[in-house]
């Protein structure tokens, strides 16, 4: 705002002290006062009009000590050269500057609201952005922190697989030494039953051929 008003007042200096351009010169009455506009060069002449000061007249004739003039409304007339200026009146030249202040003013506080509206926007976007950080960060962790517990029980399937296997092997191991052992218990079985049965039927000769050892040696006696 402070750089607001400084620049305006050195826009007011620039205006004053800017020269009246040659071509269809323009040319201002005097500051606070009425000047008699009249039909001719002179005050012997009859007034035609009341000219106000900051009124804009456009110079027609210009003499030495009196010009022709004409008003923004088409009237033409006499004026003293010593009653006209090149340059607007100041009161005029403030008075636009503060209309242009209080345009650029309102445009200022409509820009400020902007800032502000977009700086409140700013801030919220940079908190979402702050705590989209932290959520990608603990995304970021979990997801390191997961794929390390699935390598380990890929690992731990990986072994448990194995192990499966080799339980699986051992069954098969295991089921065949029981077939191999019951066949072994069979056969040692048969082996038994076949050796006690020979030895019975060996006795059994045996006895047989002692008894009719016997009944031969009675039949002799």
């Amino acid at each position: 705002m402070k750089s607001l008003k400084v620049g305006f007042w050195i826009v007011l200096i620039g205006l004053l002290i800017l020269p009246a351009a040659s071509v269809a010169e323009t040319v201002y009455v005097s500051e606070n006062f009425e000047i008699t506009m009249r039909t001719g060069p002179g005050t012997d002449r009859k007034i035609i009009s009341l000219v106000e000061s900051g009124k804009a007249l456009e110079i027609l004739e210009k003499g030495e000590e009196w010009s022709k003039v004409r008003t923004f409304n088409g009237k033409e007339g006499w004026v003293l050269n010593r009653y006209l200026s090149a340059s607007q009146p100041c009161a005029m030249v403030l008075d636009r500057v503060r209309q242009d202040y209080d345009v650029l003013a309102a445009k200022y506080k409509d820009l400020k609201g902007n800032f502000d509206e977009l700086n409140a926007q700013k801030k919220a976007t940079d908190a979402d952005l702050s705590q989209n950080q932290k959520d990608r960060d603990e995304l970021s962790t979990a997801y390191e922190t997961l794929k390390k517990e699935a390598a380990d029980f890929l690992k731990l399937k990986q072994r448990h697989k194995q192990m499966t296997a080799d339980l699986d092997a051992e069954k098969t191991l295991a089921a065949k030494l029981d077939e191999e052992n019951m066949q072994l218990k069979r056969s040692r079985i048969i082996q038994w039953v076949l050796t006690g049965g020979g030895i019975m039927l060996v006795g059994f000769f045996i006895g047989l051929f002692s008894s009719s050892r016997r009944k031969s040696r009675s039949s002799l006696y």
